[in-house]
């Protein structure tokens, strides 16, 4: 299969993005769930406003302030990416092996909102 090299274009682009996961966590003595984070981590690539023909498709699962990550590093569904002062959470990846770049929808997060 021929393979794809993007990456280059894509470095042209690229803008700095900060990955922030809760890893694990432990209960306390007093038996309460304590989150364990780790620490942020710097990545970088391009965080893009979706197409208006994917906000527009049947069903309308994708909302205005949904964004499209194209990065060369990996990630995985509800990772929280945080990029120009706002927080969001990988709601889907597509990952293609032909290619060196990777797409993921980002969802942006809302305090106190359902996870869904």
């Amino acid at each position: 299969m021929r393979a794809f090299y993007f990456a280059g274009v894509l470095s042209q682009h690229l803008q700095p993005y900060t990955r922030v996961q809760p890893s694990g966590g432990a209960y306390d003595d007093d038996g309460e769930w304590q989150s364990a984070t780790q620490a942020p981590l710097q990545l970088s690539g391009m965080v893009q406003p979706l197409a208006a023909r994917l906000q527009a498709r049947e069903g309308g699962t994708y909302l205005e302030s949904d964004r499209m990550l194209y990065t060369t590093h990996a990630h995985a569904i509800d990772e929280r990416i945080e990029h120009a002062g706002t927080r969001y959470r990988v709601v889907e990846a597509t990952e293609r092996e032909y290619s060196d770049v990777s797409q993921y929808v980002l969802r942006k997060v809302v305090a106190h909102a359902p996870l869904s």
